[in-house]
């Protein structure tokens, strides 16, 4: 199956104090067509700022250091000009960032928003465009789409402003969809229907999905394979069923001990000691070491590369160091 995109060996470092910090270290992943792929871990982790980086979208104490991001095989995006980077954002790639008060404009109507996809990368009328914009609006599960062309952000709830941000960002039907934590700060029901209605589009739209979360319960609905990131770098790599049958890294391990004590009231509420190290608190080995129950000297002296823990399963840890490695 051809990729929708390919991210090889990326790497990116953060500038400050006049050092260089490592705050992306070797990331790989495919994505192929109509897949739904994500990426978990907590706050802190390289989530966002892997999916800023596809998008182009980093910060400027931020650069990428090495590696390529690969889109349908032959464009990397890395070293696209910013004029043919402006093409591709919103058309072939869009983003559905993590707060939508903030990523939609207070001082225009939802009208313009949704129109201005339009106008930027199509040759529509103002007719069509209205046309068009209203029809998402329908699709994406808003009953009076014609009166909210009119209204404004902040007199929207949470749920329809996320529906809105959806709209925008299927309108030019995109072959790859980024979803920044979608459903941040959304009550459980309404979490449950936009994770449907994103599944539902992007079937009719065969449009890939890679998906942004800290919540493992969003990666277990929605996705077929996932990247668990700690501290800027993979730590396992498998398919969903894989990840949630056999875990095989100490974090992922941890991560769904948490979920599952959640719901056992016989048990204390479980947590992985410790926080995510800073990319100033890095010295050097695994970067999980500290807050690893199994680490050992080797863990804390050498980085381990990612090895196969079996069929279409990969772990970053000495635990498995007896196995191949797959790449560094």
């Amino acid at each position: 199956m051809n990729p929708v995109l390919e991210i090889k060996n990326l790497s990116i470092d953060l500038h400050a104090d006049r050092k260089k910090f490592n705050v992306i270290n070797n990331v790989n992943l495919t994505i192929n067509k109509k897949q739904k792929y994500g990426i978990v871990g907590e706050s802190g982790s390289g989530k966002s700022l892997t999916s800023l980086s596809i998008m182009n979208l980093l910060p400027a104490p931020l650069n990428i250091r090495e590696g390529k991001i690969l889109f349908e095989e032959s464009k990397d995006l890395t070293k696209l000009p910013n004029k043919e980077m402006l093409k591709v954002r919103g058309n072939d790639i869009s983003m559905i960032f993590q707060e939508p008060m903030t990523a939609l404009d207070p001082l225009y109507p939802i009208e313009h928003q949704i129109m201005e996809v339009l106008r930027f990368h199509g040759t529509y009328s103002r007719k069509q465009m209205k046309e068009l914009a209203i029809e998402m609006l329908e699709k994406v599960g808003i009953s009076r789409p014609k009166q909210l062309m009119a209204e404004y952000p902040h007199q929207l709830s949470g749920g329809m402003r996320q529906r809105i941000m959806i709209a925008i960002a299927l309108i030019c039907n995109p072959k790859l969809l980024i979803a920044d934590e979608p459903t941040t700060a959304l009550d459980v029901t309404i979490q449950a229907q936009i994770l449907d209605l994103m599944s539902d589009l992007t079937e009719n739209y065969d449009t890939s999905i890679l998906m942004i979360t800290h919540d493992l319960g969003v990666i277990a609905e929605t996705c077929e394979r996932v990247a668990v990131m700690y501290s800027g770098e993979i730590v396992e790599e498998t398919t969903v069923e894989n990840l949630f049958s056999n875990p095989t890294h100490p974090y992922t391990i941890g991560l769904l001990e948490s979920v599952k004590s959640l719901g056992d009231r016989t048990r204390d509420l479980y947590s992985i000691p410790g926080t995510v190290p800073t990319p100033k608190q890095l010295t050097g080995g695994c970067r999980f070491a500290s807050r690893c129950p199994y680490a050992t000297a080797i863990c804390r002296e050498q980085a381990p590369p990612l090895f196969s823990v079996g069929t279409d399963h990969q772990s970053r840890c000495w635990l498995y160091g007896k196995e191949e490695v797959i790449n560094g």
